[in-house]
């Protein structure tokens, strides 16, 4: 069986209702081209990090109990990405629950994973590493490196990497047990896993906007503008407050990262909630680049929802930002939840066969009651659903299909497959390929995600070229026996 999560792309985080505000181009050649996304492009993703390697982009966000990496080569398409299960911490240690924060970096060839955690209590949140040596941070084993602190071994949070000269610091957000208020250090490091000397304050939560819910300055994030100058995002207040927003330090030219005095903050936020766009609490964000190199990016995570609290759903989301001529970010206002933005520039590209002409050539059974026909699987309605017969001489898995016809001859590279709302969704299911209706060319099986109103797309491994294709449902993610699904197509990747 192949995982279609390794060969899925997510085409937008897109609800039902939301998929008629894609901004689309109806080419002369029957396609459309689609060359958006929407935000969030995942529903959760506390603490979001994303680096970038070889054309990949890897991923992490706070999980609580373990740390996980997610590897895709289109960061608008996270929500599908290659999961990987990093390392799970051994139980009964100071660091065995409530890892938070993670970031993967790569440094002298290795793959180090920092993160914060504790052994139930959170006054004692110290930082902690895993190491990796293998080329690829989704292969390999992950080594526990031990503890990352200074000699006074207090509270500490939000670890994160500063290469500059020929030293590296670590800078964090620490404070007396955790309680207010949380400062930003520094602290010069000889290798990966230690800090030498002493640690020193960078930053005090001292402006009204660092100090709702709490004094807090904390999730530092390292920023080059494009004279390579050190910039500090950080967030100030509380996370689970609405005001929770970033702010910004900045190193001075040639200054040492080690002197307070060479570092100044800006008086106002840079990027605060922004209740239109469905932005509560925008912060603890992360930093790349697009994959052509042209754009600068942010990633971030805010909640959909106002009035805060630490369960309200905080996700990630995406968006380009500018630079400022006195060298700082322009990061604009949060982009709005269910607007399609334009993906980041030099990502490959899909163009959707258009199916006004398709039909429905076969399949093994539809259920008449409220019309879950099987041609509604091919009426660009994601609000409706070919299921197989259950009201009367119910039909089983595995014996399920259904056969499009495309009417024509086209050359495709992949499918485009949308789960229904509900239940009923498909776990695994074989696609087949034809041009007669008759001789079949099996692809294999494939898995699909338990997830709805997103499209899934299978990649294949060559480009095909054929009229007709089947669809057999083999298994699914609950006790129903008679699948469903809310829309099939197909696409070709856009020439350059």
């Amino acid at each position: 069986m192949i995982k279609l999560g390794c060969l899925l792309a997510l085409l937008s985080v897109v609800s039902c209702e939301k998929m008629g505000e894609l901004n689309i181009v109806i080419p002369q050649d029957n396609v459309v081209l689609e060359d958006s996304f929407i935000n969030p492009i995942l529903p959760r993703g506390a603490d979001p990090w994303v680096t970038q390697k070889n054309g990949k982009y890897y991923f992490t966000y706070t999980q609580g109990s373990k740390l996980v990496l997610y590897e895709t080569g289109r960061i608008s398409e996270l929500a599908l990405a290659k999961s990987h299960d990093a390392w799970i911490p051994p139980a009964g240690t100071a660091y065995s629950k409530n890892l938070w924060a993670p970031e993967l970096h790569e440094i002298n060839g290795k793959w180090y994973i920092y993160f914060s955690a504790d052994n139930g209590s959170n006054a004692n949140h110290r930082m902690y590493v895993v190491e990796n040596d293998s080329p690829n941070p989704m292969e390999g084993e992950w080594i526990f490196k031990g503890k990352v602190g200074d000699a006074t071994n207090q509270w500490a949070i939000d670890g994160t990497i500063l290469h500059y000269g020929n030293d590296m610091y670590m800078l964090w957000s620490g404070g007396n047990a955790g309680a207010p208020p949380q400062d930003i250090f520094i602290a010069k490091m000889s290798d990966p896993w230690t800090i030498v000397g002493p640690k020193v304050r960078i930053a005090t939560p001292n402006y009204p906007w660092e100090k709702f819910g709490n004094p807090i300055n904390e999730g530092p994030q390292i920023l080059r503008n494009p004279a390579n100058d050190v910039l500090v995002v950080y967030s100030g207040s509380g996370y689970w407050v609405d005001n929770y927003c970033l702010g910004l330090l900045r190193l001075k030219t040639n200054g040492d990262p080690m002197n307070p005095a060479d570092w100044t903050k800006k008086a106002e936020p840079v990027f605060s909630m922004l209740a239109e766009s469905g932005a509560y609490g925008p912060g603890h964000n992360g930093f790349f680049q697009s994959p052509d190199g042209t754009e600068d990016w942010i990633i971030y995570h805010a909640r959909s929802l106002p009035n805060g609290g630490s369960n309200n759903g905080r996700n990630a989301r995406i968006q380009a930002f500018q630079w400022l001529a006195d060298g700082t970010p322009n990061f604009g206002v949060p982009a709005k939840i269910g607007q399609a933005y334009k993906r980041p520039s030099g990502e490959l590209l899909r163009e959707l066969h258009v199916k006004d002409d398709w039909s429905i050539s076969g399949f093994s059974s539809e259920e008449v009651v409220n019309n879950r026909l099987a041609n509604r699987l091919i009426d660009n309605n994601l609000s409706s659903y070919w299921i197989t017969r259950y009201s009367n001489n119910p039909t089983n898995y595995p014996d399920h299909w259904i056969t499009i016809d495309m009417n024509q001859e086209l050359d495709v590279d992949g499918f485009v497959i949308t789960q229904k709302n509900g239940d009923r969704k498909v776990k695994t299911l074989t696609i087949a390929l034809s041009n007669d209706n008759t001789s079949w060319q099996s692809l294999g099986e494939f898995e699909l995600l338990n997830i709805e109103g997103r499209n899934q797309y299978v990649a294949l491994p060559n480009s095909a070229r054929f009229r007709y294709f089947k669809l057999n449902p083999v298994t699914g993610y609950d006790n129903q026996q008679q699948p469903g699904l809310a829309e099939v197509s197909t696409f070709r990747y856009k020439s350059p």
